[in-house]
């Protein structure tokens, strides 16, 4: 069978779609939105854009890297991870999402947990302080976590006021002790 140049460009199109988990809309897969709480600037409107999620063979360097090699490791890794989705704030630009994974929950729930290469609030740091006597961490790149109940509510917590760890259960990076982090996004829908 032969193809003229506009059929092989159909076929690419498809191929590239199906390959990297996009509808040939190019619409993100999932989208999360929702409102910032505890910093500077509250009620500021937030959205999450996954365009595919993180393959097993791209999770593990970053998995691997993150029990032992460090921050700057990671982050290094971040940075050389494709872009598969957006954060978008109030800021001037959106954050490029570096690592998207999901994990089911044994009560139905599901955890969301992203990362971008940099950390919340590069663009505009104001927006970004954290309320109260919250402690502000010190990571070159930002791990965010959502949590959903069986009912579909969730909240965000962020690595920006909270250490992360290897979660070697669930074989992904995640904020370390998330039930004493304060919460950063509220209200997050799918």
């Amino acid at each position: 069978m032969k193809f003229n140049s506009i059929g092989r460009a159909v076929v690419f199109s498809f191929l590239f779609a199906s390959i990297t988990g996009l509808s040939q809309s190019g619409h993100p897969i999932a989208r999360f939105t929702a409102t910032t709480v505890n910093t500077s600037s509250p009620g500021d409107a937030v959205r999450i854009d996954v365009l595919r999620w993180t393959t097993d063979a791209e999770r593990e360097p970053l998995l691997t890297t993150m029990e032992g090699k460090g921050d700057s490791a990671l982050q290094a890794l971040l940075q050389k991870a494709p872009t598969i989705g957006y954060i978008w704030t109030t800021e001037s630009a959106g954050y490029p999402l570096r690592y998207a994974y999901r994990v089911a929950m044994p009560d139905g729930g599901e955890r969301i947990i992203l990362a971008i290469d940099r950390q919340l609030g590069s663009y505009d740091p104001q927006r970004w302080k954290l309320s109260g006597a919250a402690t502000r961490t010190e990571y070159p790149f930002t791990v965010v976590e959502l949590r959903f109940s069986k009912a579909g509510l969730g909240d965000g917590k962020a690595s920006l006021n909270s250490k992360i760890t290897a979660d070697t259960s669930a074989k992904t990076i995640a904020l370390d002790n998330y039930a004493a982090t304060p919460v950063l996004l509220q209200g997050v829908k799918k």
